[in-house]
């Protein structure tokens, strides 16, 4: 019994650590991702522009494109 629930677990673990590498995005200002199907068409993009305002749309997939802005540095 307490080999199921062990095995469990650990399938539990590994499904949420493949949705939080799907889940990849942007983590700062300037920081941008295109997500793309797996014709490589766009699909989705997620971006935190340079003031901190996020901005996302479409589907979120594990194929991307990132980037950065170019930021003018705080005076």
């Amino acid at each position: 019994m307490r080999n199921k629930i062990a095995l469990g677990l650990a399938l539990a673990a590994t499904v949420v650590v493949g949705a939080a590498f799907a889940a990849v995005g942007p983590t700062g200002p300037g920081q941008f991702y295109y997500y793309l199907d797996d014709d490589g068409a766009v699909v989705g993009y997620q971006a935190i522009h340079c003031d901190g305002t996020r901005e996302a749309w479409g589907k979120f997939t594990r194929n991307y494109a990132d980037g950065y802005f170019i930021c003018d540095p705080e005076i």
